[in-house]
């Protein structure tokens, strides 16, 4: 989908509406994080799934926006909340182009598509990596970390849906992964060491006798020596 034949830029730098019908879905756990605001118009990150014509794609701006919608309404999709906006012919889509850094997003990102796993459907595994190479460039953030760091995270996280314990990277890649949370113990450690020394003791202790270890780690090795 194009989605500059569907709306007009503006010399003063808004971005409105030309189709007759424009749907947005906002993930409502942004709002946790102070990124969306709704009264008569709609403050936001930049980071949802857009419907236009049929067709479905997803937009990933790192920054807070301004949008005047003629409909806002709150849904639950598939187990998760959403605001609902609904764009007519001529509504702003975006009040401004111009926006404003801020780095803090660097973090709510991380923490919402890291830490907890909530990725939206729309990003893909062969982009994820790319996502804090974007949020860099337009929030003006010093990440502690290089690119190679978050394609070995996403590499490490991303599973298959059937298999859990099974990397998404060693299977054919045909169907979408599932994204295990960071901190995600009984799935993410693959060692009865790496669990005991990791969070949430109380959970490893129970995976740990639960779920036997197949092989051994290396550290395991040298610990047992």
């Amino acid at each position: 989908m194009d989605l500059n034949k569907h709306l007009q830029y503006n010399p003063d730098g808004s971005v409105t509406c030309l189709s007759d019908k424009i749907v947005i879905y906002i993930s409502k756990a942004f709002d946790k994080h102070k990124l969306i605001k709704v009264t008569d118009v709609v403050q936001t990150i930049a980071v949802f799934e857009i419907t236009v014509d049929g067709e479905t794609r997803g937009m990933f701006i790192p920054a807070v926006v301004t949008m005047c919608p003629s409909f806002t309404s709150y849904v639950t999709v598939n187990g998760k909340d959403y605001v609902r906006c609904e764009f007519t012919k001529g509504d702003v889509f975006i009040k401004d182009k111009t926006v404003v850094k801020t780095g803090h997003i660097a973090y709510v990102i991380f923490s919402e598509f890291i830490e907890k796993a909530n990725v939206p459907d729309f990003i893909k595994y062969a982009d994820m990596a790319f996502l804090f190479d974007t949020i860099k460039r337009i929030t003006g953030c010093k990440l502690p970390a290089e690119h190679a760091a978050f394609e070995m995270i996403y590499a490490f996280l991303a599973r298959d849906p059937a298999d859990l314990k099974h990397a998404y990277r060693l299977t054919p890649m045909q169907n979408d992964p599932k994204f295990l949370p960071l901190k995600d113990v009984p799935h993410a450690a693959q060692s009865t060491t790496a669990r005991l020394i990791g969070a949430y003791l109380k959970d490893s202790l129970a995976t740990s006798m639960v779920n036997a270890s197949e092989d051994n780690s290396d550290i395991e090795d040298l610990l047992r020596h």
